[in-house]
């Protein structure tokens, strides 16, 4: 299968870049305490962090709430998933532990504040895209299996080309439920976005950071892959 980011994503929005770390044959059952306690001093810095008080002015979630008033969605309203952690965080409730692979990119996404998320890549059909969505697409949200909608027309989506599923509403908003990780999942590509300021030196060295928790707490292989306007795609052997 492929991987890829469409051009007019790019061209929409300069600077943008994506990493992706592919993982395979990783093991995600069972608690990791160790993992936990990783969780636990991320949220006591993000509460500690007296700045985070007026989380929304924070550069790295003032541009994805500029991104998101361009695709028509209200970031009050519709917030950035990093603005929903910070501030869940920051107001004092602890983040549960899902399963080992959403922990860790749970504790990147806090220590960077940047989003990152992954999604399960033997449910894939087609390609993986990051588009513009024409509309027609599916999105069934987390956790209510039996609803479908379908995204606006303009909004950049993360979506199975085959069946049209999206796996990501508005750009990093909210994950789509039949992509989901989950403790059997062996499977994953996880994303790291790279909207200005953060850099790609930036997303290399979060990666790298990503990738050794990965394969330390989860085993398997852990690839990292860096997308940009000049290589925007990669192949996927599953």
């Amino acid at each position: 299968m492929k991987y890829e980011i469409e051009k007019e994503v790019f061209a929409r929005y300069p600077g943008y870049c994506r990493a992706v770390l592919l993982c395979k044959g990783v093991d995600n059952t069972g608690e990791d305490e160790s993992l936990l306690e990783l969780l636990r001093k991320s949220e006591y810095d993000i509460r500690n962090n007296q700045a985070m008080a007026e989380y929304k002015d924070n550069p790295n979630i003032a541009s994805w709430r500029v991104t998101f008033q361009s695709m028509g969605l209200n970031p009050n309203k519709y917030p950035p998933s990093i603005a929903n952690l910070i501030k869940r965080t920051y107001g004092g409730k602890d983040l549960p532990f899902i399963n080992k692979l959403v922990t860790v990119f749970n504790i990147i996404s806090l220590k960077y504040i940047t989003p990152c998320g992954g999604d399960d890549l033997d449910v894939v059909t087609g390609s993986i895209r990051l588009g513009i969505a024409s509309g027609e697409e599916e999105y069934v949200p987390l956790g209510q299996p039996d609803k479908i909608e379908h995204p606006s027309e303009g909004e950049v989506i993360y979506y199975d080309t085959g069946n049209n599923d999206v796996f990501c509403r508005g750009w990093c908003w909210k994950n789509g439920d039949r992509s989901k990780i989950v403790p059997e999942t062996v499977n994953v590509a996880i994303n790291i976005e790279g909207m200005p300021p953060v850099t790609k030196a930036d997303l290399t060295n979060i990666s790298k950071e990503l990738a050794q928790m990965v394969e330390s707490h989860c085993g398997g292989s852990a690839e990292v892959y860096l997308l940009t306007e000049n290589d925007p795609s990669f192949e996927i052997d599953v």
